[in-house]
């Protein structure tokens, strides 16, 4: 049986928004993976941020501080093995 562990995914409006928040993200240390937005997001641009839901708060400072808003947020469990 494979391991999950939870994460926080984040959607945006925009393919832009999204780029934005990976380079924000990155500048702050933030481990995430790029990922095609979950159908659970709805209609965005198709490119979404996971990150471990250890790290969801100092990515969402990031993003705050950056004034990278991202559209859609869902909490989830991914297969880590």
């Amino acid at each position: 049986m494979s391991e999950t562990a939870p994460f926080v995914v984040y959607g945006f409006a925009t393919t832009h928004d999204a780029l934005v928040g990976e380079r924000t993200l990155i500048a702050a240390d933030v481990m995430h993976v790029t990922i095609p937005t979950p159908k659970s997001l709805g209609a965005l641009c198709g490119i979404a941020l996971r990150v471990p839901e250890s790290s969801a708060g100092d990515a969402e400072a990031a993003l705050v501080a950056a004034g990278t808003a991202w559209t859609a947020r869902v909490e989830m469990l991914d297969r880590v093995r």
